[in-house]
């Protein structure tokens, strides 16, 4: 199990819980668990870990439309993650929130999110909350 690779799963997974999701968010979720500091390999991981949620069948990728309305890309993986490539390589500059795409957990996604937040090793432990004693 590569623990970086389930940790941001899973808070891609409990964003999406709450909420549709854009590709802004899981790029800040890869810089939160990966160490890196090459902006190409960041964006590599992050589109790595949107096409194995997309592979996974965990998310469906999409616009969000002014209505706040989630509409559903037609599109095969590696086209989805190829139109990704192109627009953020594109911007030539920072991604913005709101920018490229959005994704809708799927019923699968909520499963994958129950299991992945079971995981003792995946829970996040905040120091504060610790006594010194």
């Amino acid at each position: 199990m590569n623990i970086n690779h389930e940790k941001t799963k899973l808070k891609t997974l409990t964003w999406c819980m709450e909420d549709w999701t854009d590709l802004h968010a899981i790029l800040c979720f890869v810089i939160e668990f990966y160490p890196y500091k090459n902006l190409e390999l960041i964006k590599k991981t992050t589109m790595e870990i949107i096409k194995n949620l997309l592979e996974e069948e965990l998310v469906k990728a999409g616009d969000l439309l002014p209505n706040n309305t989630f509409k559903i890309w037609n599109k095969n993986i590696d086209e989805i993650i190829e139109e990704i490539k192109i627009k953020w390589s594109s911007l030539n500059r920072e991604l913005q929130p709101h920018e490229i795409i959005w994704f809708e957990i799927t019923k699968k996604g909520r499963k994958e999110f129950e299991y992945l937040n079971s995981l003792p090793e995946l829970k996040e432990t905040d120091p504060f909350y610790f006594d010194d004693k």
